[in-house]
């Protein structure tokens, strides 16, 4: 990293410290949310709430102020510019989501997060994610790997699939297509058990301190899983795309594991797409 570039640890607690201001807004709107407004993106399960709105507010303003080079991607207002970058700098690039799990936090189900993820060079290199109402902060960067609330976690040791807990979810489309209707059957079928708690950011945390013995998900978006893809990756574990490489970000489809099971739950979804 060239000298100009500030270190990946300065940037990590920094990182902390915007999600936890983030995670104060969402805290406030969760004690409030009768009181918040609700309005729809796409379709009628596709919430945003003014909480979405002023956690991503402070969250750019954050990092516009401390790491004004920065490139920034939020969920709700799209790319952000950034101030002048000199043609030879690396790219930083973040991929923020100021309220993953928007249906549970309006229903007031405490499961949901702030997320950042920051790419450099276009790699997955730090993730700050945090859950305001269980306080649960977990952070990692490459090469320093991952913690929750400073104490280290790490992937599970679960051996094989038919002993695993595995968990996923499902996109805003779910009531016009199949989507990831067949894969979550085939796991049924496979792994010990299966959940769904409606945010993609902590599947990856609960996959990484290993809660979850793996996760996979389809139809994700860089700034759902940006940041958790390093936690698994710094925790020990495995992520890939559902054909075993790395394109996952343009794919959106995301396998995440302790890495024992990996090559179990490729074959599972593999059989299950190959039947269409």
């Amino acid at each position: 990293m060239q000298q100009t570039d500030p270190k990946l640890t300065d940037i990590l607690d920094a990182a902390v410290e915007i999600a936890r201001g983030a995670g104060a807004i969402l805290r406030e709107g969760f004690e409030n949310q009768r009181a918040a407004s609700l309005q729809f993106k796409t379709t009628d399960i596709d919430p945003v709430t003014e909480y979405d709105l002023r956690s991503e507010e402070f969250i750019v303003g954050e990092l516009r102020r401390r790491f004004p080079s920065h490139q920034i991607v939020g969920e709700e207002g799209g790319a952000y510019r950034a101030g002048e970058v000199q043609s030879t700098a690396r790219e930083f690039l973040w991929h923020i989501d100021p309220l993953d799990g928007t249906v549970n936090f309006s229903h007031g189900f405490p499961m949901f997060c702030v997320s950042l993820g920051l790419l450099i060079d276009g790699v997955p290199s730090l993730g700050v994610i945090y859950n305001p109402i269980t306080d649960e902060m977990f952070a990692a960067a490459r090469g320093l790997g991952a913690t929750r609330n400073g104490s280290p976690i790490h992937v599970s040791a679960t051996p094989v699939l038919n002993r695993a807990l595995v968990i996923t979810g499902f996109s805003y489309d779910t009531h016009t297509s199949d989507s990831n209707m067949k894969n979550f059957l085939a796991f049924q079928r496979t792994a010990q058990a299966t959940r769904r708690i409606g945010s993609a950011a902590l599947n990856l945390c609960y996959t990484a301190a290993g809660q979850m013995d793996g996760h996979w998900e389809m139809k994700v978006k860089p700034h759902d899983i940006a940041a958790g893809i390093v936690l698994v990756r710094e925790a020990g574990g495995t992520v890939t795309d559902f054909d075993g490489g790395d394109d996952i970000l343009n794919t959106g489809r995301i396998v995440s594991s302790n890495g024992l099971i990996h090559r179990e739950m490729l074959e599972v979804l593999k059989a299950a797409n190959d039947r269409d």
